[in-house]
């Protein structure tokens, strides 16, 4: 593939991506649903016009850069004032919560597809993350009560280097060559620790660069500071095997907390760094979720389909509502309401992290890695046909949309 055929493919997925939002404004419908349609309409599956594997180097740039750009934006949304009240739960959920979704759902697809207990846990273990790439802008445009949903972005952003190694460590279990089944338990403190770290100084440094402060010297134009320093970040934690999507995230946080820790700035300069940073979010979405949908497997999606839906219907109605109960009525101090619960248990989507998970395991020959793909694949299409399109009314329901 030349040049041409790259900015060929770009132009083209950027084109369907732009092309999405009016039809999804017209439809009354989330604009990721439109966007992974469009993507399966360009993609290998329709008519063929771009071709954009998961292991390419465009897909991997759009889900790794893409992802961090969505996931530094969420973090950059986020008060600590609010997650901090809700620290015990939101801990349970991305410790506990992980490992407890994907037993439950291990249960169920042990006896459905006739395979073993270890196979089984890894399907559940590349499902058991959530997708802060659908939910920072599903929440955006609902105007949720900022507890909820900065409570279930920030699940999303730490539960995934959990989902991620609980997914690996019952790889090596499973028997996979060159992985080992302590590794990566051995290796679970040490990501989230580097990414956390990272993250922070990463995130110092640039709230310094933006503020009113005299090593201020990109506040009034962040985009430079922002996409380098983000670059170099994910870059530095990925090498350092660190999770580089937590890392992206906690520095989103820090910027997005700066006045708190110290950092003044003035309104104006605010303003600017929130205007671009949704912007070049607004564009990593589109990106994101078109190559999403060129890369789902529709082949596989339709051969498990029928026992995929028995699965899907204990991942959603089941799984979920057991883990939000077990994590969260512990929590005393976050005074969750019935209403809030609810809604937790509701608000579950799969997205880009378990598709790349799955990926992996696809190339390294994981014995199950066929049937976790078909079923994230399937979690993708109901998760966002399912939940997406009523969360909305869901939130509106049980009062928990701000005026």
């Amino acid at each position: 593939m030349d040049a041409q055929d790259v900015l060929r493919d770009a132009g083209l997925i950027l084109a369907a991506g732009a092309l999405s939002v009016p039809v999804a404004l017209m439809l009354r419908l989330p604009r990721m649903i439109v966007l992974v349609a469009a993507g399966v309409l360009i993609g290998p599956s329709v008519t063929d016009l771009v071709e954009n594997p998961v292991s390419g180097l465009g897909a991997q740039l759009v889900f790794t850069f893409g992802v961090s750009l969505i996931l530094f934006h969420g973090g950059v949304g986020i008060s600590l004032r609010v997650i901090s009240r809700t620290g015990v739960g939101l801990g349970l959920l991305v410790l506990p919560g992980v490992g407890i979704t994907a037993i439950v759902v291990a249960l169920v697809v042990m006896p459905v597809f006739s395979v073993s207990f270890t196979v089984a846990l890894l399907v559940g273990s590349v499902l058991a993350a959530t997708d802060p790439a659908i939910l920072i802008p599903l929440f955006e445009r609902m105007r949720l009560r900022p507890k909820v949903a900065q409570t279930v972005i920030a699940e999303s952003a730490f539960n995934d280097p959990t989902a991620t190694v609980l997914a690996l460590t019952v790889a090596g279990v499973v028997g996979v060559s060159g992985v080992s089944a302590h590794e990566p338990v051995v290796d679970f403190a040490q990501s989230l620790a580097i990414g956390a770290a990272v993250g922070v100084g990463a995130g110092l440094v640039l709230a310094a660069m933006l503020s009113s402060h005299v090593v201020g010297v990109w506040r009034e134009s962040p985009a430079v500071a922002i996409l380098g320093l983000l670059a170099l970040t994910y870059f530095t934690t990925d090498e350092l095997g660190g999770s580089a999507y937590l890392a992206a995230f906690v520095m989103g946080l820090i910027v997005g907390n700066m006045e708190l820790l110290g950092f003044g700035r003035h309104r104006d300069h605010a303003r600017r760094l929130d205007d671009y940073v949704g912007q070049t979010a607004e564009i990593a979405v589109l990106a994101v979720f078109v190559t999403l949908g060129i890369n789902l497997p529709l082949d596989a999606l339709v051969d498990d389909l029928w026992g995929g839906l028995v699965v899907m219907a204990v991942f959603v109605f089941v799984a979920r509502p057991v883990t939000v109960l077990a994590c969260l009525l512990p929590d005393r101090r976050g005074r969750w309401t019935r209403e809030e619960l609810v809604f937790l248990a509701w608000c579950r989507e799969t997205g880009v992290v378990p598709a790349a998970v799955a990926g992996l395991l696809l190339a390294e020959g994981v014995e199950g890695a066929e049937l976790a793909t078909s079923m994230v694949a399937l979690a993708i299409v109901v998760t966002l046909l399912l939940q997406a399109t009523t969360a909305g009314a869901v939130a509106r329901r049980l009062g928990l949309v701000e005026q």
